[in-house]
């Protein structure tokens, strides 16, 4: 019997590993706190793919410096999780949702909310999808991400939503959540921060994305190369379904669309991709100051983007007024129109906004003010 419990603590270990790390840190506090999220940034180097790699690390880090000891679970990880022993609940998914069927309410809950509401999540998930059948007849439903699981309880219960978006999405969660609310922006990478300000504009311009490629507004994107072959994209995504490639293989094949695929931000390809270009374009359905636009910004590129994407209104922020390829050829054209000026001014304006807002160090010290104002 003692051989095999032996064998089973074991064993048991290694699969604990695979979904979870139990005090990351090796604390000694004497409290500790349950995130729900990712597990690999602590595991694996930064690959500079995706912002969530050092966003894990700035919560992990935060309620560190704040005395807790930090349990890491992965997010979707099907597995008992002891919520009834945790001082603070914190995170995303199926496993922060799950922490309400425990029966101790008492526990602080805190939603770490990555976009926009759920209901908004899916609605405009499913007209990204509608609108590309109108045009194609294809219905390409695996390219938006709308989701089949009901997190309820999370956007509407938790005793604390961080909202990493401002704007309209602000403002739509706002009104279906009532309990309170704070806005946590994103973090770049910050791999661009250091490029030379630009002397004068170009005609290019970059959609850098991750995600589903509906919602991301991509077919908007290679609609308008179509129609204005005087302007250049470049088109940089982790990759390409196969069917919208195939669709678009006469726009992907024109002289005005350079097509990236799978490209580390740190990587040269990437730099000289940031460097050639001088406006970052995102005609999203569904975001929440998507890492593909700031991290661009960090350089002095110009950004466009739909009211979806979640920024506040400023100067040098240019709003897609609607989401059709009429509505992208506008804010295109309206920006272009500004002079050399004016877009040196607004370029470093952008430069400085996003150096001071998105930072690992600022969204970092914003955390640690919210859960000291609201768990002391």
């Amino acid at each position: 019997m003692n051989l095999w419990r032996s064998i089973k603590k074991r064993f048991g270990r290694k699969v604990e590993s695979s979904y979870c790390i139990s005090n990351l840190y090796k604390t000694g506090y004497s409290r500790k706190v349950f995130i729900s999220y990712l597990v690999s940034p602590f595991r694996e180097d930064n690959h500079f793919k995706h912002q969530n790699y050092l966003t894990s690390h700035i919560v992990a880090e935060a309620f560190s410096e704040l005395g807790y000891n930090v349990d890491v679970y992965d997010y979707q990880a099907k597995v008992e999780i002891p919520y009834d022993t945790y001082d603070v609940i914190f995170g995303i998914g199926d496993n922060f949702e799950r922490s309400f069927y425990s029966n101790n309410r008492l526990i602080p809950r805190i939603h770490l909310v990555t976009g926009t509401h759920q209901n908004l999540h899916n609605q405009n998930g499913l007209k990204s999808i509608k609108d590309f059948f109108e045009v194609s007849g294809i219905w390409l439903n695996d390219e938006t991400n709308i989701m089949q699981d009901n997190h309820y309880y999370a956007m509407h219960e938790a005793d604390v939503a961080l909202l990493m978006a401002e704007g309209f999405v602000l403002e739509n969660f706002r009104s279906a959540f009532k309990n309170k609310l704070y806005t946590l922006n994103n973090n770049i990478l910050g791999v661009f921060s250091g490029f030379a300000v630009k002397d004068k504009p170009t005609r290019n311009f970059l959609f850098l994305s991750g995600g589903k490629q509906l919602t991301k507004g991509l077919t908007l994107i290679l609609e308008a190369a179509r129609l204005r072959k005087d302007v250049n994209f470049y088109v940089v995504v982790p990759k390409l379904n196969s069917v919208l490639e195939s669709y678009y293989a006469d726009v992907i094949e024109q002289e005005n669309v350079f097509l990236f695929k799978d490209l580390s931000m740190n990587s040269v390809e990437m730099k000289r991709i940031v460097e050639t270009c001088s406006y970052v374009i995102a005609p999203s359905y569904v975001d929440g100051l998507p890492g593909g636009t700031i991290e661009p910004m960090s350089a002095g590129l110009i950004p466009i983007v739909s009211k979806f994407c979640g920024f506040a209104q400023k100067e040098f922020i240019f709003e897609i007024e609607e989401l059709t390829v009429p509505g992208v050829l506008r804010a295109i054209e309206d920006t272009m129109t500004k002079t050399e000026g004016k877009y040196m001014e607004l370029s470093k304006q952008v430069r400085t906004y996003a150096a001071e807002s998105y930072s690992k160090e600022a969204v970092k010290e914003r955390l640690k003010y919210i859960l000291k104002n609201e768990l002391g």
